[in-house]
């Protein structure tokens, strides 16, 4: 059972930060869908008929936290499901209701432990100006 705080679920949060990340790329253009729950990962992003990056998205809604901790099997996960669609791989992560951050699963890997930290991140817009520049 999904943990409440002020009145709202952890999930729902989760959802709304979805949807967030699902509208930023799609002011830049790109054709953005929230996927089920169930799919292995949490937003598609096309652009010209192709599958560009397959994101996975999490936050934390926790006031004043300002990283967060996540699964070297979900980072493997990610890399694995945008291989076989020949998409990027992207980890979106964002605090409470700031802005949204990219990483990529890659570079995470690098990392030792069971979990990479996730903190002071490129900003999600500056990472798609940067990116549609170099197209």
């Amino acid at each position: 059972m999904d943990k409440k705080v002020s009145g709202v679920t952890n999930y729902r949060k989760g959802v709304r930060f979805e949807y967030r990340v699902r509208d930023i790329f799609r002011r830049h253009g790109y054709a953005a869908e929230r996927k089920a729950a169930s799919s292995p990962y949490d937003i598609m992003v096309m652009k010209g008929g192709r599958v560009v990056f397959v994101v996975d998205a999490k936050k934390t809604s926790v006031s004043g936290k300002k990283h967060i901790h996540i699964s070297r099997d979900d980072v493997s996960k990610i890399i694995s499901n945008a291989s076989v669609l020949n998409a990027q791989p992207l980890v979106v992560y964002g605090f409470n209701m700031g802005d949204a951050f990219v990483a990529f699963p890659e570079e995470l890997l690098k990392n030792d432990g069971k979990t990479v930290r996730l903190e002071d991140g490129m900003l999600l817009e500056k990472f798609l100006q940067s990116y549609i520049q170099a197209a």
